[in-house]
């Protein structure tokens, strides 16, 4: 079994993620390896990202009046700008009722099978600029990297 998703999901008003909020828990109910998994409906970014996928709907969904167009614009505008100013990675769905759910199921799934393939984050010892670093391993990663690129030069 593989460990539970958080999953974020957000949008301006009449974007419809709660409806799609809903719709995931379903569906990630009725699948035993996502079972556990948290489908959250994000009003605004909190400054340590605890989310393993961020889902941003698509503007894509009819607006009924003039006003709400122009403060759903403005909330994406907003939402984009934070995510990039926090370097957030987001995947923005698309479509209505199923094909929506459709979409986001997907990017779910990809980002299951991408984030198992991912090799874990080397750990760094060093602590100090390199003329003050006394890590025999950091220097022979070091050395070893520069040989190892020289030599394909050369050929």
């Amino acid at each position: 079994m593989r460990e539970p998703m958080k999953i974020a999901v957000m949008g301006g008003p009449g974007s419809g993620k709660s409806t799609l909020v809903q719709a995931l828990r379903q569906a990630l109910q009725a699948d035993a390896d996502m079972a556990t998994s948290t489908v959250i409906e994000v009003l605004a970014l909190q400054p340590h990202h605890p989310y393993d996928l961020t889902l941003l709907m698509g503007l894509d969904l009819p607006q009924h009046c003039t006003s709400t167009k122009s403060v759903t614009l403005q909330a994406d505008s907003s939402l984009r700008h934070n995510l990039g100013n926090q370097s957030i990675a987001y995947t923005v769905v698309y479509g209505t009722h199923q094909a929506r759910t459709d979409c986001a199921l997907q990017a779910i799934a990809y980002h299951r099978a991408y984030a198992s393939k991912r090799p874990a984050p080397a750990s760094a010892a060093w602590h100090w600029n390199c003329d003050t670093c006394s890590d025999a391993d950091c220097e022979h990663r070091l050395f070893s990297a520069l040989v190892k690129k020289s030599a394909s030069v050369r050929q």
